[in-house]
């Protein structure tokens, strides 16, 4: 069945064209309480019973026109793993002295208690308030006497002053939902496109109809849904709310006749210029008098573009640090920022590029959309959250980010990575660019086994990682303790005992990274009547398949292309004789996108295993993804299956 099929059987079962009814709070039914698992999905832990919004303006003479959203949401809980939906975080945008408010709430949890409904009503210690950042204040609701089996509910009114920017219309959860209203009513005044995301196509009810409060027409937008499934997370997916069915409102223009016309609507042009014209970004790109000498003094002996290029990101990292928050602008400015030894993305990247051009390398800021901030599907200034730079290398760019210290030319920190930026040229206009790379991360493991009586195993194991395999272990092995690092290093590999362990080129980023050890383990090979069984990939198997649903909606993201090779040497005990060893095998992706190679063979007596898997698209499309599924099904069985050694 193809996706549009699908699409349209879901369009049907959604019963787009029910009557809307809005559920009654505290009108939770004893059905509700006694219900054990969903119906139409076993394995939900939770599901919403009900998902209410909505949206609407209201004119209130003190504070003007506002954009008001209710909510009224109840949750089942059918499972332990389905309690954190005992906690709701609300997000209220500020800017300056003008924010979003929070009132009006109502939440309680109901249990089923001696055949009889009780009520847990939510009280002052169960409502937070913080400041999550500069422009967002956070509410955080954590109901009360929250268990398997009970039912949650709540209402809230969120009332904005930012009548031109509606949020997101979520029409699918991580959960399922049983039935879901949502409505937004828009002024005739105001003109806003309507664009949907996800895989599902929906047919929303739009009328005209009359605003009595305000004396004019709006245009209304109904979302009515039932039986809508659950987001199914599963390995490989860079951000699932790329793919969530959702509806957003992009305004376009206000208008009011006689009076008033203002046009919203921007291209990505128009984005581009309005970040660059910004002084907290074109402004501080010009500034270059507070590091000059000592960058001079940090370029000595470099001759060639790779090496100016080099001293130029060591020079900055050594004097300034990142400071954990991501953004375009800079937050106090380069100069400041070089002063204090301290910065956020756009005042380390930024000052990376006049640094790159005092030597003598053309760079740009390239705008990035990070990961977690979604894929900019239509130009806003909100599509945009990081920057990076490019440096011109013979005919194409390097991309560089100088806030992660293990980060080089054309490896990107994983954050970054997020399909295509837009390069800014030194007059402010713009072109789309590539972020994702180009070469391959590669992880190769040599490994010698010797095979004892008692069925334990004793080895030599080196591995060499490249690229952003390289980044990874640094990340991972510079934030801790060797002793940490290696007592985890054991544990991902079987609990296998580490000896002589030995790590070179850590501290050369622009090496790959070479690590080796030697090791032991007990029962790693099965006697069964007195031949010994074992799989020739030990301890370093891959004995799971990571995709396991039976159809994926969304693209399997490995974040970057990728190549693990293995060379394996296993030493037959004395007394023993290969009784029977694996076939060799070749696998193929379709259309080139990945390989499996595996080679065994018998070398005096002793066991030889030469394999790699390859993937070269660090994208992989839904409708490959049945292929993907088979190629790793007969990949791990290929991987654990077993040589067999019988006594002489």
């Amino acid at each position: 069945m193809n996706l549009k099929t699908r699409a349209l059987i879901f369009v049907c079962f959604l019963c787009i064209g029910m009557q809307a009814q809005q559920l009654k709070f505290g009108k939770v039914s004893k059905e509700e309480l006694e219900e054990k698992v969903y119906a139409k999905d076993s394995s939900a832990v939770a599901a919403y019973l009900y998902k209410h919004r909505n949206s609407f303006y209201q004119y209130y003479s003190g504070s003007g026109l506002q954009l008001i959203t209710e909510i009224h949401e109840r949750i089942k809980i059918y499972d332990k793993a389905g309690l954190d939906y005992a906690t709701k975080t609300i997000s209220l945008y500020k800017s300056g002295s003008t924010d979003e408010k929070f009132s009006s709430l109502k939440a309680i949890t109901y249990n089923l208690e001696n055949g009889k409904i009780s009520e847990s009503k939510l009280g002052k210690d169960g409502i937070f308030k913080s400041e999550y950042s500069k422009n967002i204040n956070q509410v955080k609701l954590t109901l009360p006497n929250v268990k398997e089996g009970a039912v949650l509910e709540y209402k809230y009114r969120v009332t904005s002053p930012f009548v031109q920017s509606i949020d997101e219309f979520v029409l699918q959860e991580e959960i399922p939902i049983k039935r879901l209203n949502a409505s937004m009513r828009i002024l005739e005044y105001f003109k806003f496109n309507q664009r949907q995301k996800g895989f599902f196509m929906l047919n929303p009810k739009v009328e005209k109809t009359r605003d009595n409060q305000l004396g004019i027409d709006v245009i209304k937008t109904d979302f009515n849904l039932s039986d809508v499934p659950a987001m199914k997370q599963e390995k490989y997916v860079s951000n699932i709310d790329n793919y969530r069915s959702a509806a957003k409102f992009e305004i376009v223009s206000l208008e009011i006749p006689g009076s008033t016309y203002e046009n919203f609507s921007k291209t990505w042009d128009d984005v581009v210029e309005t970040i660059y014209d910004n002084p907290s970004f074109g402004g501080e790109l010009k500034k270059g008098n507070y590091f000059e000498d000592d960058l001079n003094t940090a370029l000595e002996g470099s001759t060639n573009d790779g090496e100016r290029i080099a001293s130029t990101m060591n020079f900055l990292r050594k004097n300034v640090k990142w400071n954990s928050s991501r953004g375009v602008y800079c937050d106090e400015g380069v100069k400041k920022a070089f002063k204090t030894k301290t910065g956020n993305s756009g005042d380390m990247n930024l000052m990376l590029i006049a640094m790159l051009k005092h030597a003598g390398i053309d760079a740009y800021p390239v705008l990035v959309s990070t990961r977690d901030n979604g894929i900019p599907l239509f130009p806003t200034l909100q599509g945009f959250n990081y920057v990076v730079v490019a440096a011109k290398i013979g005919d194409g760019y390097a991309l560089m980010d100088a806030t992660d210290p293990y980060s080089t030319p054309n490896v990107l920190p994983v954050r970054a990575l997020n399909w295509y930026g837009r390069l800014i040229s030194d007059t402010g206009k713009s072109i789309s660019i590539d972020l994702m790379p180009k070469q391959k991360s590669a992880e190769v493991n040599m490994m010698n086994v010797t095979i004892n009586d008692d069925g334990s195993i004793n080895g030599k194991f080196r591995q060499q990682y490249t690229n952003h395999n390289a980044l990874y272990f640094r990340q991972k092995y510079n934030r801790t303790t060797e002793e940490s690092f290696l007592e985890e290093l054991e544990k991902e590999n079987s609990d296998i005992e580490i000896s002589n362990y030995q790590l070179k080129n850590n501290e050369n980023i622009g090496k790959p990274i070479v690590q080796s050890y030697e090791f032991y383990k007990e029962d790693m090979i099965d006697v069964v009547g007195g031949k010994l069984y074992f799989s020739p990939f030990f301890h370093i198997v891959t004995s799971e398949n990571p995709f396991k649903l039976e159809k994926r909606e969304y693209p399997v993201d490995f974040g970057y292309p990728w190549m693990d090779k293995f060379t394996i040497n296993v030493k037959v005990p004395a007394g023993y004789k290969i009784e029977s060893i694996p076939e060799p095998m070749a696998l193929m992706l379709p259309e080139g996108m990945g390989s499996f190679k595996y080679n065994i063979s018998e070398n005096k007596g002793n066991i030889s295993i030469n394999a790699a898997v390859s993937i070269n698209s660090a994208i992989i499309a839904p409708m490959q993804y049945d292929a993907l599924k088979e190629f790793y099904r007969q990949m791990v069985e290929k991987e654990t299956e077993k040589v067999v050694l019988s006594k002489i």
